[in-house]
């Protein structure tokens, strides 16, 4: 049987199957697992972290701030598109707003809020996993038999719910997006903070990824004549992207780049980087699977932008 190639607007699935048949189940399992572990761990390694009230109240702020993103995506598809008896976006192939672009919007948020720290922030990994657990948190509440008994959740899922992706649309972002990338972000902000004195450099790959793979979309959308195809994550269909998508990421890598020059330990860190930087996040970019392109982005970004710094 052939691959079916997805255009956007495009539905996929539906949401009919009870939830507990669904990945909702075991994101709400895995999360609690996961706060299970980061507890005890806290309790027997660095349990000043719970004193840490300041830190815990920005934490509060900062998913405030992403509830609200999520929010006005959701009021903005409402308003552009229309909604089922369960209060799912229906978006018709030829409609020039789709949910793909208030998508980008959550990804904004999740990746690029959780950097405004301040210097007084605690130190280590731990408070970043804390941090990241509370990200997650945000597409907890999103599971189906919340979001159904609930407009303001719905409307936040609808923000992110696209058609072309039911019904894994939680879970794709999940665990193909979310939970891979908070990781890679966690694990090497301290890599670059410990073992480079560089940690403001981490910023430069995660402004490539989520600007620029976030503006590849809607430019691809209205500018990309030329395309291509990329599978699924599980390889059961196809999606379509464009050449001038691909390009935003490239604008974007040398554009932040240049941003940051001063970051950087000596010029030549810098023009390697110039370099190769652009052109290698760009090829991360076109040949990633649908919905796992942002963490195989982060990996491929630190990791170059590490060795560089490293060798020079």
């Amino acid at each position: 049987m052939q691959d079916k190639v997805l255009m956007p607007g495009d539905a996929a699935g539906n949401y009919d199957a009870k939830w507990t048949q669904t990945f909702d189940l075991t994101f709400l399992i895995l999360w609690l697992v996961l706060f299970a572990i980061l507890l005890v761990w806290t309790i027997l390694f660095d349990p000043s972290i719970f004193n840490a009230k300041a830190f815990f109240l920005r934490t509060a702020v900062k998913l405030c701030i992403m509830m609200l993103l999520a929010l006005f995506g959701g009021m903005l598809c409402r308003h552009y598109c229309n909604v089922d008896e369960k209060g799912y976006i229906t978006t018709p192939k030829n409609k020039w707003f789709k949910v793909n672009y208030t998508r980008k919007i959550q990804h904004f948020a999740a990746y690029l809020v959780p950097l405004l720290s301040p210097p007084t922030e605690p130190l280590g990994i731990l408070p970043h996993l804390w941090e990241s657990l509370f990200v997650l948190l945000m597409f907890l509440v999103l599971i189906k038999p919340i979001r159904e008994s609930s407009t303001f959740f719905m409307l936040q899922f609808n923000s992110l719910d696209r058609v072309e992706d039911r019904p894994n649309t939680l879970k794709w972002i999940v665990l193909g997006n979310m939970l891979p990338g908070l990781l890679i972000i966690t694990i090497f902000k301290q890599v670059f903070e410990t073992y480079l004195n560089l940690p403001l450099l981490a910023a430069v790959v995660v402004f490539t990824v989520a600007i620029g793979d976030g503006l590849a979309e809607p430019v691809g959308t209205y500018l990309g004549k030329k395309k291509y195809i990329v599978p699924s994550w599980n390889l059961k269909n196809r999606y379509v992207r464009s050449y001038a998508g691909s390009a935003c990421v490239y604008i974007c890598a040398l554009l932040f780049l240049l941003l940051y020059s001063r970051q950087f330990a000596n010029p030549k860190e810098f023009l390697t980087a110039l370099i190769v930087f652009p052109p290698v996040m760009t090829l991360a970019e076109a040949f990633s699977p649908h919905s796992m392109d942002t963490p195989i982005m982060m990996l491929i970004g630190f990791s170059l932008l590490f060795g560089i710094c490293a060798i020079f």
